[in-house]
């Protein structure tokens, strides 16, 4: 099975004369974009814009494009950086040679794909398209279903496809994390003059925790052979619960945490599965009975639990049964 992901790096140590020629090309570009004649771009460049960019906002700034089969990218046997990638340009005959520094290693049999030169905050950042083959499993031992909520971001819990109702483990990451960081850069926002400088310092620490939580659960995935379940976000973000709760949902990362599951666990060869969520806040996993959800506690005739533990055990249920007959290969369609 073939997986591509993006290899996001910083550009580094650049000299005075190659920022001057990379400034001027990606500056360019933007010049042509709005619509000047007779800028200066390397051709090919100029026609990866105008292939990707349909419409153009005034005050927007678009990355260079660069064609798969004019970049190279060769490792750096020194400190510098871990990588020399050449970018075309019109100012350097041959290309401009830049030092970067990655997130991960691009080994010598991944494909290289298209690639993309960004500059955000006065810095120049590369963004490497990979793709390469990796071994799909064809057995997996259960499901882990995940409840992505409010008060607690990601609950999982992790089920036999053996056994519908034993051989559970409820794992909460990092929901307080979250809820704390956004409270504390919310004051810090409201009372300071720089309100800006700490909105982006909250995105930053925000946009951190999904990674890194997805890390975890996809390893831990990988050593136990499970699959993933979660619940068909569509429409999450657009219901009305009021101004506080919806400030809250609309800042929780619920998409991105889901499209970062989904391209780990294809990497270790493991299906994401979406289950249709109706009813599984309001079901009791234990014995099926209708019960009541109120202040992060789920109550029935019989049983009192954490309502997202019960509702991640019902996601991890109702996926479970579809993969009892489902090869590993076709359980990543929409399960409802």
């Amino acid at each position: 099975m073939k997986v591509e992901k993006t290899v996001q790096a910083g550009i580094v140590e650049l000299t005075n004369q190659k920022r001057k020629e990379l400034e001027t090309e990606y500056q360019n570009l933007q010049r042509h974009l709005q619509g000047e004649e007779d800028v200066e771009v390397y051709s090919a460049n100029k026609q990866q814009a105008e292939r990707f960019y349909d419409t153009i906002k005034e005050d927007n700034e678009y990355p260079i494009s660069v064609r798969k089969d004019l970049i190279d990218v060769q490792e750096c046997e020194s400190d510098i950086a871990d990588y020399f990638v050449k970018v075309p340009t019109a100012q350097r005959y041959g290309g401009l040679k830049l030092p970067v520094k990655t997130h991960t290693e691009i080994k010598d049999d991944w494909e290289i794909g298209e690639t993309k030169v960004i500059r955000r905050d006065g810095n120049f950042y590369i963004n490497i398209t990979v793709s390469y083959e990796v071994e799909e499993k064809t057995s997996i031992n259960g499901i882990y279903g995940i409840d992505l909520g409010l008060r607690n971001p990601v609950v999982g819990v992790a089920l036999s496809v053996a056994e519908s109702c034993h051989n559970l483990q409820t794992v909460d990451f990092h929901a307080q994390s979250i809820q704390k960081n956004q409270s504390r850069y919310t004051y810090l926002r409201r009372n300071s003059t720089t309100g800006k400088k700490w909105k982006q310092s909250e995105s930053n620490k925000v946009e951190d925790i999904p990674h890194k939580v997805t890390t975890e659960i996809t390893d831990y995935c990988k050593e136990n052979k499970l699959a993933v379940a979660v619940g068909d976000l569509e429409g999450i973000q657009n219901k009305d619960r009021g101004k506080e709760m919806n400030r809250k949902l609309h800042r929780f990362p619920h998409y991105k945490s889901k499209q970062l599951l989904r391209y780990k666990l294809k990497e270790k060869g493991l299906p994401l599965v979406e289950v249709d969520e109706a009813y599984t806040s309001q079901t009791c996993a234990k014995c099926g009975e209708k019960g009541s959800r109120y202040r992060g506690r789920f109550r029935c005739s019989g049983t009192e639990m954490d309502a997202d533990y019960n509702g991640a055990w019902n996601i991890a249920k109702r996926a479970s049964g579809k993969l009892e007959t489902k090869s590993l290969a076709d359980a990543g369609a929409t399960v409802t």
